[in-house]
């Protein structure tokens, strides 16, 4: 290949239809445990807030649900991926060898949410929430000050971890937070340094962004239990039984099982048999919606 400004602008057109490519190709989806709060700032400052809150029959006085119990930070942080291609391998026409290494590169754009996401999910059992519990512990504090009772949405065992969420609410359970858009950007003038000192025409993303637990443990149940039918219902039974300090049920029903590729499948056969091994109807079949992330592994 001739090096010369056309032959470039070609190439930069290739790049970018083979980044938009990697783009348009997500994995498990981010959307079913956090919620998206853009940032305008380093930083987002939240409300502690205790409960996803309810109505209530209107007597005297309003009553101002969900006070907040201080506030929690999320800062923003920087991401990139860049990728350099040689100035031998353009002019041997060896483009092709990196063109999949854009898509790539897109796909882990797309796919940066659901890395973050999943992957604060699972570190839930040490990591600590808004509530300066760890969020997945069997000790939040629920209830009016002074009369608070112990909560738990860890559901116990000591084999790899399994989560059933309620998707179904306004709020979820984490937070996502971008804050600048990733970006396709060039550097292959022949005065840039890494074109005229390493013959390498460069190119890379970059972004802002975070994942955080937000203040609804509530709605995310987790459990190292063998993941079988009775476990799932305990789990069930145990989040829809919640109350907000007041003693009002919070309405809270599981929607999804999210878990690692390895539980994916014996997951999956829960929900879906007609019937049990001993006849029995299958109370479970279509209960609960599977979502299977790499980054539970």
């Amino acid at each position: 290949m001739l090096i010369n400004s056309q032959s470039l602008a070609m190439l930069t057109q290739a790049v970018n239809a083979a980044f938009m490519v990697g783009i348009e190709k997500k994995t498990a989806p981010w959307d079913v445990l956090a919620m998206q709060v853009p940032s305008m700032t380093a930083q987002n400052v939240y409300p502690y807030l205790k409960s996803i809150g309810s109505m209530r029959k209107w007597v005297g006085d309003r009553v101002k649900q969900n006070l907040a119990k201080g506030e929690f930070i999320v800062v923003n942080e920087d991401y990139e991926h860049t990728e350099a291609i040689p100035r031998n391998a353009l002019m041997d026409d060896q483009y092709g060898l990196y063109g999949p290494r854009f898509e790539q590169m897109g796909r882990n754009v797309t796919n940066l949410p659901s890395k973050l996401v999943y992957s604060l999910l699972k570190s839930g059992f040490t990591a600590t929430g808004p509530d300066g519990q760890y969020f997945f512990d069997t000790d939040h504090p629920v209830g009016k000050p002074g009369a608070e009772v112990s909560v738990s949405n860890f559901m116990g065992g000591s084999g790899e971890g399994w989560y059933i969420v309620d998707a179904s609410q306004a709020v979820k359970p984490l937070i996502w937070q971008p804050r600048s858009p990733f970006k396709l950007v060039t550097m292959f003038n022949e005065t840039d340094p890494n074109v005229f000192y390493q013959k390498e025409y460069v190119y890379g993303v970059d972004g802002r962004c975070n994942a955080a637990f937000g203040p609804y443990w509530q709605l995310a149940f987790a459990s190292k239990q063998t993941l079988d039918a009775a476990a799932v219902k305990a789990t069930l039974t145990a989040m829809a039984s919640q109350k907000d300090d007041d003693g009002t049920p919070l309405g809270v029903t599981g929607t999804h099982l999210v878990c690692s590729p390895t539980l994916a499948e014996q997951a999956m056969d829960i929900f879906s048999a007609q019937l049990l091994a001993n006849g029995a109807s299958n109370t479970l079949k279509n209960r609960l919606q599977v979502v299977s992330s790499p980054w539970l592994l």
